[in-house]
C-alpha cells in the first residue's frame, strides 16, 4: 500500500512539474450503481458467551444511486486531477458520503470529443448506517463529448469495490453488538457504476 501511494504520488508531482498553467475545472455526476456481490467476515462474542465467525458471500442486485460534485486542475491538454465529494449508494441501506481523488485522461484532449478514462480513490464517511470510514476504488471509461468551449459531457461506465463495517445483531438478543465484543468486522462489495457527468 505504502509503495503504491508513493508510486502515485511521485507521477502525480511528474504530472504537476509537466503542466505549465493548470486550468482550475468543475463539475457535477449523476449516476446508476448495480451491486452484485457481498462478502463479509466478522467474529464477535455474542450475549451468551460464545464466540460466532461468519465467513459470507452473498450473489444479490441491489439497485443504488450516486450525486456528486467536484473541482479540480487540468494538469495537461489530456490530463485532470479532481476532488469529488457527495452521496453515493453501495448496497441496501448503505449510504456513504465520498471524499475522492479521481485522475481523468483524454487521449485526444480534455475539451476535445473522445474516449475518457477514470480511476479514483475515496475515504467513505460514516451514515446513520456506518459507524467508521471505509474505502473504495474504481476504474472505468466512456466517451466524452465536447459540447461548447469548455463544457464537456462524460457517458461513463466504471467497476467499484467498496469496503464496509457492517452493524452486527446478537442472534440471541436481537440487539446491536457492542464494539468491545467484536474482533474483525469486515465487508466489501463490488458494483457495475453508470454515470453521466457534466464538466466545466
Amino acid at each position: 500500500m505504502k509503495r503504491t501511494l508513493l508510486i502515485l504520488t511521485l507521477a502525480l508531482c511528474a504530472l504537476c512539474l509537466q503542466a505549465r498553467t493548470p486550468r482550475l475545472s468543475y463539475g457535477l455526476e449523476w449516476g446508476y450503481t448495480g451491486s452484485f456481490l457481498r462478502h463479509c467476515d466478522y467474529s464477535f462474542i455474542c450475549s451468551e458467551g460464545y464466540r460466532i465467525v461468519e465467513h459470507e458471500d452473498q450473489w444479490r442486485y441491489f439497485s443504488n444511486g450516486s450525486v456528486l460534485a467536484n473541482v479540480g486542475l487540468d494538469l495537461t491538454r489530456s490530463v485532470n486531477l479532481s476532488v469529488y465529494s457527495g452521496l453515493l449508494g453501495v448496497w441496501a441501506r448503505r449510504w456513504m458520503v465520498p471524499v475522492e481523488l479521481r485522475a481523468r485522461y483524454c487521449p485526444a484532449g480534455l475539451h476535445s470529443d473522445g474516449l475518457v478514462c477514470h480511476a479514483g480513490a475515496a475515504l467513505n464517511f460514516p451514515t446513520k448506517t456506518l459507524k467508521e470510514t471505509c474505502f473504495r476504488v474504481h476504474a472505468g471509461a466512456g466517451y466524452r463529448l465536447a459540447v461548447y468551449r469548455d463544457i464537456s459531457v462524460d457517458l461513463l461506465l466504471s467497476i467499484q469495490y467498496t469496503t464496509d463495517h457492517d452493524l452486527i445483531k446478537d442472534p440471541d438478543t436481537g440487539s446491536w453488538v457492542p464494539h468491545s465484543s467484536i474482533e474483525f468486522n469486515n465487508a466489501s462489495y463490488l458494483a457495475l457504476n453508470i454515470s453521466a457527468a457534466i464538466n466545466f
